[in-house]
């Protein structure tokens, strides 16, 4: 671990809690930076003779080619169409050509085959390749009504280019010019500042006092990947989708490693609550590894686990978030679920650790949100119902917004079998070392007193 004095912080306070011990020095503050501070995610292997059968995909390929190297197919859609048809599955590999994007997402089917792990990864030189859910406007603007301007988003409408196939019209942020722009409004009344915008059925709506023109990102309602069973995805970047980025729904032996998940969440969920996580594991998952990944500006939390029980899914097992960078979200880590407690329900065998999580409350999102009270936080509980059988441990937790940790219900407790230790925290002088309870980052001992966290 570095020296307090060469981490670039401000005046904090340092704590490294590592058992009943804990260290403090003061820290340089930094909250805004001009310059990128993580690389993107280690290259992938080249393809390996462990593959049975390898597929080449190039933004510059053709469906209608046999997916070799030298004649690549071009897009996610026939990805998909390979695993429901078993040109791929277990054994086999899919692999992104380096420095293209593949807009849209990518909904992985049952994977077919008797044994081994279906891969998604990368090949050749260059930047790690995308998976894009972003609709570029063309310069299609029309006005709507004095400086309100609309876009149709359905697909076919040849108003935009990206991700020409999805079919959401639910906006959950634009990008122009390298900025995001995040004021969602529920309705064309709602419209007062520049870049406040609305979206329906048909169209996104903005206000400017002049077109937004061409090249307008436009992120939409949507997953960027959800992996199924038996699969590994690494190294590729995805950003630009209005739901979640990676979300895993009832699956097991997934991994998810070497990944850049970035730009992602803000679409309308129900009425006017908006949504969106780095990566998501829903309950009734077992066996899946987030690894070594790098994960920033989300709407909501980089890393959760969460779910209420339905039907046969009743537990998370076996998961587990290891070594990641998460920096720029709103929380770090989320755990949270509904139902009623029984033998073999609730989290089994989790764990959120070695990973490294700066700047929590500090996304793109932070300042917008209706729900701001004590959410920019790195660990976030929330309605937990179900039993906990989670290790936090040997984390780095620099700088938040609000807390270090904010957890629901009487008296703001960390629910029992969460398990927290030999991480290192880092929060500016007075503050809260967790929502609603008194103490500073200067009573740590109060705090462990009064809540019995001794081994935090």
């Amino acid at each position: 671990m570095p020296s307090p004095r060469n981490l670039p912080f401000g005046r904090r306070r340092f704590l490294e809690w590592i058992g009943a011990a804990a260290v403090t020095a003061g820290l340089p503050s930094m909250i805004a930076r001009a310059t990128d501070p993580f690389p993107a995610a280690a290259p992938a292997p080249e393809p390996s003779p462990a593959y049975a059968n390898s597929r080449f995909v190039s933004s510059s390929g053709n469906d209608a080619s046999p997916g070799t190297q030298d004649a690549p197919w071009q897009s996610l859609a026939r990805v998909r169409s390979a695993l429901e048809a078993g040109e791929v599955g277990r054994g086999d590999a899919v692999l992104l050509r380096r420095g293209d994007v593949f807009p849209g997402s990518l909904q992985m089917p049952a994977v077919k085959g008797p044994a081994g792990v279906f891969t998604l990864s990368s090949y050749g030189p260059g930047a790690l390749p995308q998976i894009n859910g972003y609709k570029v406007s063309s310069d299609a603007w029309t006005l709507h009504s004095p400086q309100v301007w609309k876009l149709n988003l359905r697909p076919g409408s040849g108003q935009f280019s990206g991700n020409t196939d999805g079919a959401s019209t639910n906006v959950g942020f634009l990008k122009a010019g390298g900025e995001i722009r995040g004021w969602k409004r529920w309705s064309l009344s709602g419209l007062v500042q520049d870049w406040d915008f609305y979206s329906d059925d048909t169209f996104v709506y903005v206000k400017l006092p002049a077109s937004p023109g061409a090249g307008v990102e436009i992120a939409v309602k949507q997953e960027g990947l959800r992996p199924a069973s038996n699969t590994v995805t690494s190294g590729v970047h995805i950003l630009g989708h209005g739901g979640h980025g990676v979300r895993t729904y009832g699956i097991q032996d997934a991994e998810i490693s070497g990944c850049l998940i970035e730009e992602i969440g803000g679409s309308r969920l129900k009425d006017t609550t908006r949504y969106g996580n780095g990566v998501e594991v829903w309950i009734g998952c077992s066996n899946v590894l987030v690894q070594g990944n790098t994960i920033r500006q989300t709407y909501d939390t980089a890393t959760t686990m969460q779910g209420n029980i339905e039907g046969p899914r009743v537990a998370w097992t076996d998961c587990r978030f290891v070594g990641n960078t998460i920096e720029n979200c709103n929380q770090s880590f989320e755990i949270w679920s509904h139902g009623t407690p029984a033998a073999g329900t609730g989290h089994i065998r989790c764990a959120f650790t070695d990973n490294q999580c700066r700047d929590a409350g500090y996304s793109w999102a932070a300042n917008i949100r209706p729900d701001q009270a004590g959410m920019g936080t790195h660990l976030l509980t929330y309605d937990v119902q179900l039993p906990c059988d989670v290790e936090i441990a040997r984390n780095q937790f620099i700088g938040a917004k609000d807390n270090f940790v904010r957890s629901s219900g009487s008296g703001r407790q960390i629910p029992a079998g969460i398990r927290i230790h030999g991480n290192t925290i880092a929060l500016a002088s007075g503050q809260k070392i967790a929502y609603q309870n008194p103490e500073t980052i200067e009573q740590l001992d109060a705090w462990r007193s009064r809540t019995g966290n001794s081994q935090s």
